[in-house]
């Protein structure tokens, strides 16, 4: 059976229930964020950087990256491709510091893909696999860092005195104040985490399922591992080294940190 260029092949190293738990609790935090108004509000300023980012990342993925090879005989362990994209979703990570912007921003890219490059086969699975493989696992780390993410500031709450001084239940008199803390090369784990989550993607969640689900390919379980392990290694050593330029074009951009 097929649709839309989708074969719904289910015999996958990452088995149909686990997709769907792992979808259920993705849903289910961002659910709880959202109750709990930990979603910010997005700025007029915010969906500029999510559209320009995006049409760069298409620019640089279907029309730069495929130059490079003509030009230098560029090897590595993990492809330069995906280089390009970690340094993109981490920038606009960090210069909007909200919890799903990157979700918007991936689907954005999706979208304009299938129209200049791909066309529209086998959606909306590959709007789910951009989303879910890595958008929407930065966007919970995001939950962790807000607008400090990609600088050595890190958020803190104490409890605070409120000034209405009237009488009031048992633990209703304090409140939380946001307070501030500098931790010395704090964005260099920014990096290895985004690192880590993006260049993983493709071998874990890719290869793991939708290539099977949608396309058909069938892999096994010790190549995803151990392609999977290598990436994910490689992904730290790339954010880890992409930090410090993350760290400056925001300082640049947004302003002292």
């Amino acid at each position: 059976m097929t649709w839309n260029g989708v074969e719904f092949n289910l015999h996958s190293v990452i088995p149909w229930w686990g997709m769907i738990i792992y979808f259920l609790v993705i849903i289910g935090l961002l659910g709880y964020a959202w109750n709990k108004h930990i979603l910010a509000n997005f700025k007029t300023v915010d969906f500029v950087y999510m559209g320009l980012l995006s049409a760069i990342l298409v620019i640089f993925n279907f029309f730069i990256s495929p130059l490079i090879p003509k030009f230098t005989a560029v090897t590595s362990i993990f492809y330069y491709t995906t280089i390009g994209e970690l340094f993109i979703l981490f920038l606009v990570a960090a210069l909007i510091g909200k919890a799903g912007s990157v979700m918007i921003m991936m689907f954005i890219y999706t979208v304009l893909s299938d129209i200049f490059h791909y066309g529209f086969g086998g959606e909306p699975f590959w709007i789910f696999y951009e989303i879910t493989a890595y958008a929407a696992l930065i966007d919970l780390y995001l939950l962790l860092r807000g607008k400090y993410m990609g600088t050595p500031y890190q958020r803190t709450f104490r409890a605070a005195a409120t000034t209405v001084q009237t009488a009031q239940p048992a633990g209703k008199g304090k409140q939380l104040k946001e307070g501030v803390r500098k931790i010395r090369g704090l964005y260099f784990l920014d990096g290895a985490v985004v690192g880590f989550v993006v260049m993983i993607a493709y071998n874990f969640w890719y290869q793991g399922f939708w290539a099977t689900f949608v396309e058909g390919y069938l892999y096994t379980p010790n190549y995803i591992l151990f392609e999977t392990a290598t990436n994910g290694l490689g992904g730290i050593v790339a954010g880890i080294i992409l930090a410090p330029l993350v760290y400056y074009i925001k300082k640049v951009i947004v302003g002292s940190m």
